[in-house]
């Protein structure tokens, strides 16, 4: 009795339910048809009202929907009776449940990750209040390349300070070496000198004690300084006993009075030093003035170009008054603070967060495939659901719900593997190109950022296969008895595509891959002009005290080169003016004889007489410096084939004088400083700052008892190890002057290996990696769908072999089915290729961006790929029993 009253109960229901279902039909048909013509008589044809009308549907089913289930408190309740049955549904499927979602917590945590790293090193990396407008500026000279330029000397500070109309306060920052005695010799901070109200600016007190007062930069108050928590932490082991202690910094006792929080790092210095600016002559306009890099606060609303318009105007009044600091043709450049850190490394990091994208973008497409062809076994379920009264709307929800619960469980999962994933990245970053302040990990606006992929992951996999399986197709479903043709023609172009779309986006990134890869290889294959194997190199920071002249730096060095050649292991030793590979200096130059319109200039670095040997840097022309001539100081000068070909071109340089203007800072007015060349050598790099993507610019080696430096750098060529060699070389440093401190000592290899190639390095790895991915996903995706449909069609299959089909003929068929659209989307892949090279076309060294060997290889490399992913469930098909085929159901 109970079941005829439930079966009585449930027809009523069912009566009642369709009822309101016709009396909604009606006004949807009533509204379609008056909208249609309402749009026509708006100029449209009947065919584009009818889709436009169409279009509309889905919003007025789900309103009807909320109709039929009484309300929205009830639509509510059906929502949440989608989320229970799409959990047991998935909980029923756990092979595709797990695949789905591992696939897309690969996605969703690679791009996390490399989110993370983008907000934290160029979105967010600075933690003080108004960092983003934050600017920096440099005296560009528009003649020269747009990177070019320098910093502001100290009366520019002051003018841009005192007469700008776009900043709401400035700061600036000078650097040198400072000397502290430690043991038995002397170490080094990195110091900054900064101006009155430099913390203020930043609005950081300092964590323990207290920052620079007012008082601390008059003349006659008690020398001061503040550290770094970073410095204090790693020398000193956080110890605070040292707050107040006094430290002979540079031959000045000076106090401890506070230390800084932990992400303050401003101008990567180790301790800040008070110094108030003057437009005296020691302070001014010239040359030999300490460069300060000023950084300034945007004014709410100022944009970049305001501001470089506003400054340019302050420059040019000053050019007038010290015309011979200023090129003839120049502008201010004002940049973002992150660039002066970032620089170029920015374009590999957004490079990366688009590989990880187009990831992305491939593990939505997989899961897209997945879920289309478990749909097509789900056509019963539907058809009986729309048969029951469900509207398409219904539908849709119920498999968007399912989608959603996936990306959800992708994005928890994704998460973790970002977590780990980023610990990795860290340690793979060139640490020297990103902002010391950056902390990066997982904070809010990361989390944010991965709940709104989830979401639009959810939409971009699940909303295909919910529009294709929700269609209203009620008979063809109910009548078919499965044997193998379910879903037919209709869901398999659907399917073909999304391979397609997923094989072109996994092509552009292998491509991607294989032009970074072939760009680093042909980075590595650079011929810097020297040979840095078996080099060990050193900075020297000097007592500016002691070492005034280059005559006092000379009895510094000469006697220590000659100890260091006298060491067991050492081949030979020589002293310069700066690192290898980086410019010593620029001067404003004159060739005797030579008339010029424009302004010449010219790096220069003062050596010694074995510099050459030891780089192993070649003579093409002349010869290099004696001994003699370096000990009297002679006025010669070595010049490199740039230098001759941009200045001499089809004359012999030999003989030829040049005078450099920063010279006659360091001479006797009255002492003659033209400079006869005696030779020629091959193009050494010489501006690693920005890469070996720039031309070599001209350069003039000296002798070092000209000019020198107090931070000389020192080479070391070596039969054994370098790296060895460092405790030996730092007691004969020490043994020479233990005043004297060792700066950054490293091979040399290591050296360019840093500064040349991590950056490139790193976004060579991270896209193979990314690459790789993609190529699993796409290989996984088309062995999915190819075993799924090759199990559908084995009714089919079992009637071919019965008639007469041999197994090769089965294993043709069903790769050939396979290779179709792996095959179209290599070709749209190539085809947009082109688009791929213009975005990392900057990154690219030796390589063009449209380099037809990598892509035959990427074509090659996943054709094959798909072939084998392809060949597997063909095997299986060929290897079918027709008897039992012709009994598949």
């Amino acid at each position: 009795m109970s079941l005829l009253r439930n079966i009585t109960t449930g027809l009523r229901s069912l009566f009642r339910r369709e009822q309101v279902n016709q009396e909604l039909d009606e006004e949807l048909r009533a509204y379609q048809e008056m909208a249609a013509e309402e749009k026509m008589n708006q100029g449209m044809s009947r065919k584009d009202a009818l889709r436009a009308v169409r279009l509309e549907r889905g919003s007025l089913e789900l309103t009807k929907e909320v109709v039929r289930s009484g309300g929205w408190e009830s639509f509510v309740e059906t929502c949440w009776q989608d989320l229970r049955f799409g959990l047991r549904t998935l909980r029923k499927s756990p092979g595709f449940t797990a695949v789905a979602v591992l696939t897309l917590a690969l996605g969703i945590g690679a791009a996390t990750a490399i989110f993370s790293v983008i907000d934290n090193v160029l979105l967010d990396p600075f933690p003080e209040k108004g960092a983003g407008r934050m600017v920096f500026l440099r005296i560009h000279n528009t003649q020269e390349s747009q990177e070019a330029g320098r910093g502001t000397y100290a009366a520019e500070v002051l003018e841009f300070g005192e007469n700008n109309r776009v900043f709401d306060g400035i700061t600036a920052a000078t650097g040198e070496p400072v000397l502290y005695k430690h043991g038995e010799g002397t170490e080094w901070f990195i110091g900054a000198h900064v101006i009155p109200g430099t913390f203020e600016f930043f609005g950081m007190p300092a964590r323990y004690g207290r920052v620079m007062q007012a008082s601390d930069y008059e003349p006659g108050s008690p020398p001061v300084f503040v550290m770094r928590y970073k410095t204090w932490m790693e020398r000193f082991g956080g110890d605070l006993s040292m707050m107040n202690r006094t430290f002979v910094l540079n031959g000045t006792p000076r106090t401890l009075v506070g230390i800084m929080p932990p992400r303050f790092a401003w101008y990567g210095a180790d301790v800040y030093i008070p110094e108030t600016l003057t437009r005296g002559a020691k302070a001014g306009l010239a040359y030999s003035a300490p460069s300060w890099f000023m950084l300034g606060r945007l004014k709410p609303g100022v944009s970049i170009q305001q501001a470089e318009a506003d400054l340019t105007v302050v420059a040019h009044r000053l050019a007038r008054i010290y015309p011979q600091n200023y090129p003839q043709s120049f502008t201010v450049q004002v940049r973002k603070r992150v660039d002066a850190v970032v620089g170029r490394f920015a374009a590999t990091l957004y490079t990366v967060l688009a590989a990880v994208g187009l990831l992305l973008l491939i593990a939505c497409s997989n899961v897209a495939n997945l879920m289309l062809a478990r749909a097509t076994t789900r056509e019963k379920e539907f058809a009986l659901r729309a048969a029951l009264g469900a509207g398409r709307a219904r539908l849709i929800r119920l498999l968007m719900v399912e989608s959603l619960v996936l990306a959800m469980a992708g994005a928890a999962l994704g998460t973790f593997i970002a977590w780990g994933g980023l610990k990795l990245l860290v340690t793979a970053m060139p640490q020297n190109l990103i902002p010391a302040q950056s902390v990066i990990e997982l904070n809010s606006p990361v989390l944010a950022f991965t709940l709104c992929v989830a979401v639009l992951t959810a939409l971009i996999f699940g909303l295909m296969p919910a529009l294709q399986s929700s269609r209203p197709d009620l008979n063809d479903p109910l009548r078919e008895s499965g044997k193998g043709v379910s879903g037919g023609f209709r869901g398999r172009w659907v399917r073909d595509v999304v391979v397609v779309m997923e094989v072109a986006l996994s092509l552009t990134l292998l491509i991607g891959a294989g032009l970074l890869m072939r760009s680093f290889v042909a980075l590595r294959a650079v011929h810097l002009g020297l040979q840095a194997d078996h080099v060990f190199q050193m900075g020297l920071a000097l007592p500016a005290d002691r070492y005034k002249t280059a005559e006092q730096r000379t009895k510094f060095l000469r006697p220590l080169l000659l100890r260091l050649k006298a060491l067991p292991g050492v081949v030979d030793a020589a002293a310069s003016s700066g690192t290898p590979i980086y410019n010593g200096g620029v001067s404003k130059m004159e060739i005797a004889g030579k008339t010029h319109e424009e302004e010449l200039q010219s790096l220069f670095r003062p050596v010694s007489e074995g510099y050459f040997r030891v780089l192993r840097i070649e003579f093409k022309q002349g010869q290099g410096f004696s001994e003699a001539a370096v000990n009297d100081a002679r006025k010669v000068a070595v010049v490199n084939e740039t230098f001759v070909r941009k200045y001499l071109p089809n004359e012999n340089p030999i003989g030829q004088r040049v005078h450099l203007a920063s010279l006659d800072t360091f001479a006797d007015p009255h002492e003659d400083t033209w400079l006869e060349i005696v030779g020629i050598v091959g193009d050494v790099t010489n501006d690693g700052n920005r890469g070996l993507q720039v031309p070599i610019e001209p350069e003039v080696w000296v002798p070092y008892t000209i000019a020198g430096s107090n931070a000389p750098s020192v080479t070391v060529r070596t039969k054994v190890d370098p790296g060895a060699m460092m405790n030996a070389l730092r007691k004969e440093v020490w043994a020479t002057d233990s005043g004297v401190a060792l700066i950054h000592p490293s091979t040399l290899e290591d050296f360019i290996s840093e500064q040349l190639y991590a950056g490139p390095r790193f976004g060579f790895v991270l896209m193979t990696i990314f690459g790789s991915v993609g190529l699993i996903l796409v290989t996984v995706g088309v062995y999915s769908i190819l075993a799924y449909s090759t199990t559908q069609k084995t009714h089919e299959i079992g009637i071919r072999m019965a008639l007469g089909a041999e197994g090769t003929d089965v294993v043709g068929m069903v790769v050939r089915t396979g290779l179709r659209p792996v095959v179209a989307g290599i070709a749209i892949g190539i085809a947009v290729s082109p688009v791929l090279g213009g975005v990392i076309g900057s990154q690219l060294v030796g390589v063009t961006a449209y380099d037809p060997p990598t892509l035959a290889a990427t074509a090659v490399l996943l054709t094959m790929t798909a072939a084998i992913a392809c060949w597997i469930p063909a095997r299986r098909a060929a290897r079918v029993d027709p008897m039992i085929a012709l009994k598949y159901e």
